[in-house]
């Protein structure tokens, strides 16, 4: 079965300071519910809070992901988990993934494991196993100068990264699955494409889930894979986001929580395309955000179009594919 529908929420900002701080790297914890809630304050959902705390302690320090970790982190302080009762989830149940074992996957695959997962040769790709872009088997040479694919640099001085930096971490119309992609996420890929620069050939984002629990039972690893495209005045660029699963993990149990960040210049165009073929025992949460300069009187201005996907137990049919596109 799959639910497709708008969930555009509005959080008003917080204006206490977020009591999940990061530690230093530990084992990697999991948790379900007959894990002991911590106390926090009447408006907390513990589940919730408890499934932060299990994130953060699987991440490593990024300098560059700071902004976005704290704002995710602060919004989950006052998010509960979704049920039926609330209009956006009315005909979607998530209590899969809520009475699973959660647990987030912290390293990239061994290469061994990705032995039938090939780029199109023809299509700059990417490949992006378990939330962790594989710079090995992605292909981005045949992109004009000046566009870059790649990793959100660390580097506060770096043109790309100060430019991406303005926009990451200041969106408020997430939902609880927004901001644990965004507390979750390893690294954030970038797409950057400079004013007046057309790219010809869609760029392929391959996103392979490799960890898995064994059919029947309550493990459910977690992956929070964020891509974040930024297309100055006039540029042009394709998304191609195919999502599968590793050869042999068609009956596997995992939940995929990726988000898609647009932000689209003046007269700029992106065309996006979407296709989905997962393990029928797997979760999968798609958002996608879509922030574009209109012009106006001679104004220019922001404006968003958000889209949240839910899809969960593909019983109508093994393989899904949803096409869009954003032109302005």
């Amino acid at each position: 079965m799959s639910v497709s529908a708008f969930t555009p929420q509005i959080h008003t900002p917080l204006t206490i300071k977020p009591k999940i701080k990061h530690r230093q790297k530990q084992k990697p914890k999991s948790f379900s519910l007959s894990t002991t809630p911590i106390t926090q304050a009447s408006f907390s959902d513990p589940f919730v809070l408890q499934l932060a705390e299990t994130l953060e302690d699987s991440l490593s320090p990024s300098v560059s992901l700071q902004k976005l970790r704290d704002s995710s982190s602060e919004s989950l302080l006052s998010t509960s988990w979704p049920s039926r009762k609330d209009e956006p989830f009315r005909f979607t149940d998530t209590s899969f993934i809520r009475h699973s074992q959660i647990i987030p996957i912290t390293k990239p695959p061994q290469l061994d494991y990705l032995p039938s997962i090939n780029g199109n040769t023809l299509l700059p790709n990417i490949v992006i196993a378990d939330g962790f872009v594989l710079n090995s088997m992605s292909k981005v040479s045949t992109l004009p100068d000046g566009v870059y694919v790649g990793g959100l640099l660390s580097d506060s001085s770096d043109r790309i990264a100060k430019r991406v930096l303005e926009f990451v971490g200041d969106f408020e119309w997430g939902d609880l699955f927004w901001s644990v992609n965004g507390l979750g996420t390893p690294i954030m890929t970038v797409v950057y494409v400079p004013a007046g620069v057309k790219v010809d050939n869609p760029i392929h984002f391959k996103y392979v889930s490799v960890e898995g629990g064994e059919e029947g039972s309550k493990k459910l690893p977690v992956s929070n894979p964020r891509v974040f495209v930024v297309v100055e005045e006039g540029g042009e660029v394709g998304i191609i986001e195919e999502f599968m699963s590793k050869e042999g993990n068609d009956d596997k149990r995992y939940w995929a929580n990726p988000v898609l960040e647009v932000v689209i210049g003046k007269g700029a165009k992106v065309r996006h395309s979407y296709v989905q073929s997962q393990s029928l025992n797997s979760a999968h949460i798609k958002w996608t955000a879509v922030r574009q300069v209109i012009s106006f009187g001679g104004f220019s201005f922001l404006s968003f179009f958000l889209s949240f996907f839910f899809f969960f137990f593909f019983l109508l049919a093994y393989f899904l594919l949803s096409f869009f596109s954003f032109l302005v």
